[in-house]
């Protein structure tokens, strides 16, 4: 990792160590099948309670992404993509039986649909970024990151998911946002985002 790499990680982590909470669970385990959460009552979200940064880096709108989903707060998370965002699959992991549903094209409707079943069917989500590393375009920046989200059920299970994306974002009046999203699997892991994507979309 380059120490430009190093320093940007660092930056998000002090950002997302603001808003830290502690999540106890009696039972960490994996989950399996299409529907990888118990139903239960919604919850509120708590957005309010988080202090987000300004989007006027790229390294703080990975930090808003992570607050966003700890927070179950839907409104901050899409306020982060544009209009036209768009979210692409692995390549060979979208010819699996899970993605048999999954439509033609991701925008910002399927994203908030999605959102919409995690937090109300979860008591916690976690997002941590790692291995940062941004490159400056003539129409923007492509960011290149290892995640790991975990999801925390009301039955104390855990689920975690683990890729590496591209992202393309767009800058606006100073603020950023997301354009375009490629999620990749990783050597190791077949759990991705874009397979919690699916099994959300098609639980819900």
């Amino acid at each position: 990792m380059t120490a430009a790499s190093h320093a940007r990680n660092t930056t998000i982590q002090r950002i997302l160590g603001i808003a830290r909470r502690c999540c106890v669970v009696g039972v960490l385990g994996s989950m399996c099948g299409c529907n990888p959460f118990q139903t239960g009552e919604p919850e509120s979200p708590t957005g309010a309670l988080i202090q987000y940064p300004s989007p006027s880096t790229t390294d703080n709108v990975l930090a808003i992404l992570s607050l966003s989903m700890r927070a179950k707060d839907s409104r901050a998370f899409l306020d982060r993509l544009t209009a036209d965002f768009r979210f692409l699959p692995d390549p060979v992991q979208i010819q699996g039986p899970d993605f048999r549903t999954f439509p033609a094209e991701w925008g910002t409707v399927q994203e908030e649909m999605a959102l919409a079943v995690l937090f109300s069917n979860s008591d916690s989500v976690t997002v941590d970024w790692s291995s940062v590393f941004t490159q400056n375009r003539v129409e923007g920046a492509s960011v290149g990151a290892t995640y790991r989200v975990n999801v925390f059920s009301r039955t104390s299970l855990t689920a975690s998911y683990t890729g590496r994306v591209e992202i393309v974002m767009t800058q606006e009046a100073g603020s950023w946002a997301v354009r375009e999203w490629r999620d990749y699997v990783v050597s190791g892991e077949s759990n991705t985002w874009g397979l919690l994507r699916a099994r959300l979309l098609g639980s819900g």
